[in-house]
């Protein structure tokens, strides 16, 4: 099954956690965007399928002209709160640097 939703030849860094009873949230970097690297994240049930479209979570792009390496990290502080962290760099740096945020998500 297809988790991004676009079909281009570029890297897509994923990593998985669990939520409540049949949930998974779904999570990957990717230079997808023309702008750049950016973190995605998405819903996933065992028995419905996707409960949710990607969302984009990191606020800006990084460039894609260099690369931001395999640092992502999710974590479920509770079933309706994440945590992820990435790697990106900012268009106007020349390396890479660790990013994060807190993300709430509704289950219907």
């Amino acid at each position: 099954m297809r988790v991004p939703a676009d079909t281009l030849n570029v890297p897509h860094v994923m990593q998985v956690v669990a939520g409540p009873p049949g949930i998974a949230y779904v999570g990957w970097l990717s230079s997808s965007d023309p702008r750049g690297f950016a973190q995605y994240l998405r819903t996933f049930s065992t028995t419905r399928g996707w409960l949710s479209a990607p969302v984009r979570v990191s606020r800006d792009c990084g460039t894609g002209t260099v690369w931001t390496g395999d640092t992502f990290g999710l974590s479920a502080l509770s079933p309706t709160r994440l945590a992820l962290a990435w790697g990106s760099v900012a268009p106007s740096a020349s390396t890479d640097e660790i990013w994060a945020t807190t993300v709430g998500v509704s289950l219907p």
